[in-house]
């Protein structure tokens, strides 16, 4: 490994903004290590990876088991020597209702959305603390910041994450360690394409600049936070959403 070689692991790097993000920082020259579920989607997104003195690695693991998250974790930072950042970009979304509290769509969203995002983060928090620098941007949503009917998981989930950010920005900060957020509006990709377009008409009225964004626009403030252009910026919320909330 080269000494100045620098290592990003992407959680829910198979598709969507995770995706996109592997890419982007890839595109940076960082090494990148891709956590999925689908191991033939990582491969095609390892492809997307590929440039010259970056390497690409991934791992199929469910980051619901605290155990096996830790394993690999381990196991990457004993391969690099180093972690620069962390981008916990995984994530479900379902329809839900708030009084249906038997509904076992609610604890699948928190598990994989909030302990997909825990997990990962106590995992490498140590190491980044012990080493002296890194960041980590967690992906939430614009629904954590607002109500919305029938995703209540969803909202929730991102908002627990969004509280999480702040706790974990006050454990690194005095060791060089920043802990942000990124909070995209409605984001065209494989997980949100169907409910897009069935909104479309209401979504333009609530967005300003009048569409979705793409995932690499989520993307690229994502690379930013991760790397030291933005190292004086720990326990925010980066909201990129086209103007939701000034509608």
């Amino acid at each position: 490994m080269a000494h100045d070689e620098k290592h990003v692991i992407v959680t829910g790097a198979s598709s969507g903004i995770g995706r996109a993000t592997a890419v982007a920082l890839a595109e940076q020259g960082y090494s990148v290590h891709l956590i999925g579920r689908n191991a033939e989607r990582l491969a095609n997104v390892q492809t997307e990876t590929r440039r010259e003195g970056v390497r690409s690695t991934t791992y199929q693991l469910e980051l619901t088991d605290k155990t096996a998250v830790q394993q690999v974790f381990d196991e990457i930072y004993a391969t690099t020597g180093r972690i620069d950042g962390l981008v916990n970009a995984a994530g479900i979304f379902y329809t839900t209702n708030v009084l249906d509290y038997e509904d076992p769509s609610w604890k699948e969203i928190m598990d994989v959305n909030f302990y997909g995002t825990l997990y990962p983060s106590l995992a490498l928090l140590p190491k980044l603390i012990a080493q002296g620098f890194g960041s980590i941007v967690n992906v939430t949503s614009v629904d954590a910041f607002d109500g919305i009917s029938n995703y209540d998981a969803y909202a929730a989930s991102k908002g627990a994450v969004t509280s999480l950010t702040k706790t974990l920005a006050l454990e690194g900060a005095a060791k060089n360690v920043r802990v942000n957020a990124v909070v995209p509006g409605i984001t065209d990709t494989e997980m949100t394409h169907e409910r897009l377009l069935e909104n479309i008409e209401k979504y333009r009225k609530k967005v300003p600049m009048q569409r979705a964004a793409q995932a690499s626009e989520v993307a690229k403030p994502i690379a930013f936070l991760i790397s030291d252009d933005s190292s004086y910026i720990t326990g925010q919320s980066l909201h990129v959403n086209g103007g939701w909330r000034l509608a």
